[in-house]
């Protein structure tokens, strides 16, 4: 324990990295040191997911964050002051109990989790140690494969095709740094691949800073990735991944899926993607079905012996994911800490997930600033993957590189978790 007291919260408006205000806050403390954080939003929002408190006006067409800064100042500061920075766990059910509503509302996520990690940040500093060590202090620490966005369709791209996002996943590394040089390096040979087979004006960024999809058929851009690899010497050393985010396609008057001109129900979708999985070196698939769908999460489960993940189905919340291991529904879960609002419950969240045999995913948002803590809890948690986009653009890049100081700062200490399958082999160093 530091032993440190809250002396101050300030809060403020700042941008994030797609022109959106967001929240940011600093607590002060009585040994004089301070904590950051800032709560993002992303662009692919499920509608279980905690409130952002936005103002609703005539600033930034009604996307301000004025009344959560005012509940920073006038609610939460209040209620912790003299607190012990340390605790987390009491701080955050501080404001939960403050907030009083099961979405936080009241206050907004994006003001109660700005605070949740400014008071880690705080401690840690407090304690001149990382964030990772104060989340969780031990010997070893394990290092994540990264999981890249390559190829954007559904809201990341111009709908070209309703799948959102194309992935890879370098599983042949034999370290972190490894991985993400395959990655960034696989990426670097798409640009002349689309231009070669579409041409020059199908060559368009996603707004999750993959490449936009150039072609509706989702094989053909898997064809695409692989041949990437290929050019770039890794073709046996990766997998391939999809994010569907079926919620954004999803009729819920016809309870179908709209998947370009087709109108398709839950079985054929399953058949669909079932396809894919067997015709490609495909090891991951998530939201595959619409975000209450947890019935259909089962069978594809079952039907797959790959990870299947839940992100809009679960948003990182305790419950919802109880929900899911009852029914068998996924075996993965992608932990986002802003869609439940605290490090505490990401964290609790994530350990219930790991007892189960679930496999975690700390995931970034699209949108934020290039000081995000997922990275550090991503480690402090024991995650064998992380998947922050694509390995372009400041705060995307930021995460990577967070990790590389991180590898850097554990030294021998460091495990990396190699991916194969639904299996993990550790290697040291």
């Amino acid at each position: 324990m530091s032993g440190s007291k809250i002396t101050d919260i300030r809060a403020r408006e700042i941008i994030d990295s797609k022109g959106i205000p967001m929240v940011e806050v600093d607590v002060l403390t009585s040994d004089g040191s301070l904590g950051r954080g800032s709560s993002p939003c992303g662009v692919s929002v499920g509608s279980h997911e905690a409130v952002v408190l936005r103002d609703g006006d005539e600033r930034y067409q009604g996307l301000g964050v004025q009344k959560a800064i005012r509940n920073v100042r006038d609610i939460i500061l209040p209620a912790l002051r003299g607190v012990d920075v340390s605790r987390q766990r009491a701080i955050d059910s501080i404001m939960i109990e403050l907030d009083g509503t099961p979405d936080k509302s009241r206050l907004g996520a994006n003001a109660v989790y700005s605070v949740s990690i400014a008071v880690a940040r705080a401690a840690a500093s407090s304690m001149g140690i990382p964030l990772y060590r104060h989340l969780r202090d031990a010997e070893t620490y394990t290092m994540p494969v990264p999981i890249f966005n390559m190829v954007n369709g559904g809201v990341y791209g111009d709908r070209r095709i309703d799948f959102q996002e194309f992935l890879l996943l370098p599983t042949g590394a034999d370290s972190y740094p490894e991985a993400l040089r395959m990655g960034v390096e696989i990426f670097g040979r798409l640009e002349p691949i689309i231009v070669k087979h579409y041409g020059r004006r199908r060559l368009q960024i996603g707004k999750g800073a993959g490449w936009a999809a150039p072609v509706d058929d989702p094989a053909r851009i898997f064809e695409i990735l692989l041949e990437a690899a290929s050019m770039a010497g890794y073709h046996d050393k990766v997998k391939v991944g999809l994010d569907c985010a079926a919620s954004h396609f999803y009729d819920r008057a016809g309870d179908c899926y709209r998947v370009l001109e087709d109108c398709v129900n839950r079985e054929e979708l399953i058949e669909r993607l079932a396809g894919l999985a067997e015709a490609y070196p495909v090891c991951l698939i998530e939201d595959p079905l619409h975000e209450d769908d947890f019935e259909g999460h089962a069978w594809l489960t079952d039907r797959l012996p790959i990870l299947i993940a839940g992100d809009d189905l679960f948003v990182t919340n305790l419950e919802r994911l109880k929900k899911g291991i009852a029914l068998k529904a996924a075996n993965a879960i992608v932990i986002k800490p802003n869609m439940v609002g605290t490090i505490s419950e990401a964290l609790q969240t994530a350990t219930y997930a790991e007892t189960h045999n679930y496999r975690i995913i700390p995931g970034g948002r699209s949108g934020g600033c290039v000081d995000d803590p997922v990275p550090d809890l991503a480690v402090a948690a024991g995650a064998r993957l992380v998947k922050f986009g694509a390995p372009r653009s400041g705060e995307r890049t930021n995460k990577y590189n967070r990790l590389l100081q991180i590898q850097d700062e554990l030294g021998k200490s460091a495990v990396f978790s190699a991916f194969t399958g639904l299996t993990v082999r550790g290697k040291k160093g």
